[in-house]
């Protein structure tokens, strides 16, 4: 592939990846009533980036392996993988176009959530919105609360998913740094995504 022919492609794929982000941190923030929430609710988004940068950055050195062709189809990691494997010469004409095809639904569906979203959100006043609260105003029916005991038990039950997906991505790819990463960013992506849905944020502060 020629030099234009590369830079092409990695502009177009940051104009996907950006609307695609910006589309997430806008439903995301419409949760939050107050600047201050702004930080808190745009965790999880923080987290799928960083994850979505490793996963593309290990992959770039086996652009044909089977891990990197479906990090490259996947839309929160296509903006950041394909570029590299295009500029490699390592994908097929029709396999960037699958890619973007899927990251625009991807897109579509965002911005229809959004859309809920805000809807929900925008005369709420107060604490951020958990995305419970968002689909019980969407259901309109009624949600049981979590306990704390039970949230602790679905961090516990990720974790350990995330720990079983770490060492079978380890085995898989031969490479304990890719399984370590894969792991951990599970984790915390879930986590985070655990706490959005509940508004648990840790454990409660004793009252005396």
């Amino acid at each position: 592939m020629s030099w234009w022919s590369a830079r092409t492609a990695g502009v177009a794929w940051f104009v996907l990846g950006y609307a695609l982000y910006a589309t997430v941190y806008g439903a995301l923030g419409s949760l939050g009533s107050r600047v201050e929430d702004a930080q808190s609710v745009a965790g999880p988004v923080m987290v799928a980036m960083v994850v979505a940068y490793f996963a593309s950055f290990a992959m770039i050195g086996q652009p044909d392996s089977a891990a990197a062709k479906a990090i490259s189809y996947f839309p929160l990691t296509a903006p950041m993988s394909m570029p590299g494997r295009i500029a490699m010469g390592a994908t097929a004409w029709w396999e960037p176009v699958t890619a973007a095809m899927l990251t625009l639904a991807a897109i579509a569906g965002l911005v229809v959530l959004a859309g809920r979203v805000y809807t929900s959100a925008i005369l709420h006043s107060g604490p951020a919105l958990s995305l419970r609260e968002v689909w019980r105003g969407w259901t309109k029916t009624a949600t049981p609360e979590t306990d704390l005991a039970g949230h602790r038990m679905v961090i516990a039950a990720l974790s350990g998913a995330g720990v079983v997906l770490g060492v079978a991505v380890a085995v898989f790819m031969h490479d304990v740094i890719i399984g370590v990463t894969a792991g951990a960013g599970f984790i915390a992506l879930a986590t985070q995504m655990v706490r959005r849905w509940s508004r648990h944020t840790g454990p409660p502060v004793a009252h005396r």
